[in-house]
């Protein structure tokens, strides 16, 4: 699919683009499947949060205020595991990028897109920790149609790119765009862009002051 396309886009850059976009891709995919755990976490422990709806028990309802607490430890495990990815492939591409190759014009490349790169990773997590969320929503038809709409944004993306020769750091640029895309789309068809959902206070939760203890 999409790294396909990115691929084919940066072998029409040349020569030590399409070397420098090699090193990046092995080096991104490896710390991409590390963040991809966000989605089974997500598939794993938010189907427990559908509940028959009061109206009528034959239906089914994601009790998303519920959900909530869950949602932000799943979102806050993979964001530490973004971290983590994105200082190895900074340690890895930007400090021993040398022991990758010795060719001075395609580490100048890599070292110029890593920044890129390390951005993508950071959304990437959460990217698809939310789509875990829209798949245990059972949301296909939203995802069906995010995933239409973000293919043809990266074709056309990508012609562009091979039509005036942008350079890699936009053949890498699409992966920022891809990431920081789905976490935006994947918050609003997921339905957390509810201010009330991130400042409400658990169930239960008390507060004290002094001797007074205000539920």
């Amino acid at each position: 699919g999409w790294h396909n396309s990115c691929s084919a886009a940066a072998a029409s850059l040349g020569g030590t683009a399409a070397a420098a976009y090699t090193a990046i891709f092995s080096v991104n995919m490896v710390c991409m499947v590390l963040g991809d755990v966000g989605s089974s976490l997500s598939q794993a422990f938010l189907p427990a949060f559908e509940r028959p709806t009061k109206s009528d028990t034959s239906k089914i309802k994601f009790d998303m205020e519920a959900a909530f607490p869950t949602i932000k430890r799943l979102l806050t495990c993979t964001f530490s595991i973004s971290t983590f990815v994105t200082v190895l492939a900074g340690t890895i591409l930007g400090i021993f990028g040398g022991q990758i190759t010795s060719d001075p014009a395609v580490l100048s490349e890599m070292r110029k897109a890593l920044p890129i790169i390390m951005g993508a990773l950071t959304f990437h997590g959460t990217a698809v920790t939310l789509e875990g969320l829209m798949l245990s929503r059972k949301k296909f038809r939203s995802l069906s149609a995010c995933y239409t709409v973000l293919a043809v944004a990266v074709a056309a993306y990508q012609v562009a790119i091979r039509k005036f020769g942008l350079g890699l750091a936009y053949v890498c640029g699409t992966y920022l765009w891809f990431c920081a895309a789905r976490v935006v789309s994947f918050s609003a068809l997921g339905g957390l862009l509810r201010p009330k959902l991130w400042f409400q206070r658990r169930r239960g939760e008390t507060k004290s002051y002094g001797k007074i203890q205000i539920a």
